[in-house]
């Protein structure tokens, strides 16, 4: 067992720590259109939601090395919307390879084949088999580190969803350290305790 105080270790200890410990991460899987049209979707697992009422979700975007904005930032900086699409178990492996870096023109759910769907209530389309689909717009954007990065605070206008996901949260896809994920399994009931 070991100890540190975080200025004693090289940032890259911290940042294994933090991924490996503040586990398991839901996964923002999120869908922006571009100025041009181009629908952008891309995997966040820096993100949570914030309250209810308004119902608000918080993500966390990185920049590129070179300090420029990710697609996925640039587009909700200028259409201040974008639609956060959870990941079952099927979807894993194509939500897992979105995370590549493809060119600004290049629709990563174009060449993957994932099936968009028209949202409700924002220009973003919608991932069609999401087992849910939390349709936001921007209430702020912080930036904030060294990195540096945007801390984006949506606002959910609309929401689809399978029936179940109400009573349970099964087959849902979370992130754990480096390229491994879990999919929430065995649920501990403890409603009986008051």
């Amino acid at each position: 067992m070991r100890s540190a105080r975080l200025e004693e270790l090289p940032q890259q200890t911290v940042s294994k720590l933090i991924f490996n410990l503040v586990v398991p991460r839901p996964i923002a899987w999120i869908t922006t259109v571009s100025g041009e049209g181009v629908v952008n979707l891309a995997p966040f697992s820096f993100y949570n939601a914030i309250t209810t009422k308004p119902p608000l979700l918080m993500v966390s975007i990185g920049k590129r090395k070179d300090g420029s904005l990710k697609d996925t930032s640039r587009n909700i900086r200028e259409t201040g919307e974008f639609v956060v699409n959870l990941v079952s178990e099927e979807l894993l492996e194509k939500m897992h390879l979105t995370g590549k870096d493809f060119p600004p023109d290049v629709s990563e759910a174009q060449e993957l084949g994932i099936e968009l769907e028209p949202s409700l209530a924002v220009e973003p389309p919608r991932v069609k088999d999401s087992p849910a689909s939390l349709e936001c717009t921007v209430k702020e954007i912080i930036p904030l580190g060294s990195t540096p990065m945007d801390v984006v605070i949506g606002e959910v206008v609309a929401v689809k969803w399978d029936e179940e996901l109400l009573e349970t949260s099964k087959g849902l896809v979370g992130r754990l350290g480096g390229k491994s994920y879990c999919v929430v399994g065995e649920e501990i009931d403890l409603s009986h305790l008051k």
